[in-house]
């Protein structure tokens, strides 16, 4: 049992952890730094990302065995800010091993609707361009170290055709084609690559009914903070989705957080390429 409890230790990993401050980015970043992991959070809202650093940081005045955290903004459809982002996440703490990519967001409408594609090039930039530039520039620090770890996240309901998703499903479903390519690049480097789909989280009940969860921090930083939705707006949600999946659950965004700490872990170094769901038998 110890040998089990040292291979998710963290310690001397640095992470770069990308998308809005939501409650499944600071399950994780959480979790991260409790395994001694350093999580440099990017996001365009520097206030709200930043005073959540600040709260891991406190965390760790309490325990030391605890990362650290730093909170970088930026704006990831711009090529240059992806490339400062990941050059300030290594330098803040002396390289760059893990990269996990939160950052989604989605308009709820049938495809057949005439405004479907209204909004497609933000729609692009923020499910699909940021991703593959962010994930050309950290190889390069991965590779060097001869080691490193790629996770992303998509909603498994949109993978598995949920209405009202296609366009989501269509550029970020792909990343689950993308990494089981890519594995097969950077292998040889020691580089893992996986998917992570996620079940029914509070953010994506709120993408489905037509609120964009820290979509206003991407597009206007200094916008107000959302006013948290109600348990009878989220619950009329997961009700419309059980139309199609009757079996849907609402998913703890911690039990998301424990399988990205375990696809990061040494434990998971004989996994790549795969897109592993915690959907609570969604599909």
């Amino acid at each position: 049992m110890p040998e089990l409890d040292a291979s998710f230790k963290l310690s001397e990993r640095t992470a770069l952890l990308t998308g809005p401050c939501n409650s499944t980015n600071q399950s994780i970043a959480s979790r991260l730094t409790q395994l001694g992991c350093n999580v440099a959070m990017v996001d365009r809202n520097i206030e709200r990302v930043g005073r959540f650093a600040q709260q891991l940081m406190d965390a760790r005045e309490v325990n030391d065995r605890f990362g650290r955290a730093v909170a970088i903004q930026a704006d990831l459809a711009k090529a240059h800010h992806v490339q400062e982002a990941a050059g300030r996440a290594a330098e803040a703490f002396g390289g760059l091993d893990i990269y996990i990519d939160g950052l989604m967001t989605s308009d709820a409408m049938e495809f057949r609707d005439p405004t479907a594609l209204d909004d497609i090039d933000r729609l692009f930039d923020v499910n699909l361009r940021s991703t593959l530039m962010m994930t050309h520039s950290v190889l390069k620090f991965l590779e060097g170290r001869k080691r490193g770890r790629i996770v992303y996240l998509m909603p498994e309901a949109t993978r598995l055709g949920l209405p009202k998703h296609a366009v989501m499903a269509a550029l970020r479903g792909g990343l689950s084609d993308f990494a089981r390519t890519l594995a097969r690049e950077v292998a040889s480097h020691n580089v893992t690559v996986n998917c992570v789909a996620m079940g029914i989280t509070e953010e994506f009940l709120l993408l489905h009914s037509g609120q964009r969860p820290g979509l206003g921090e991407i597009t206007n930083p200094g916008a107000a903070r959302p006013v948290p939705p109600s348990p009878s707006t989220l619950n009329e949600q997961l009700l419309d989705v059980r139309q199609v999946f009757p079996r849907a659950l609402m998913m703890e965004p911690e039990r998301i957080a424990h399988l990205v700490a375990f696809l990061i872990s040494p434990l998971a170094a004989g996994m790549t390429g795969e897109t592993i769901s915690v959907a609570q038998g969604l599909s």
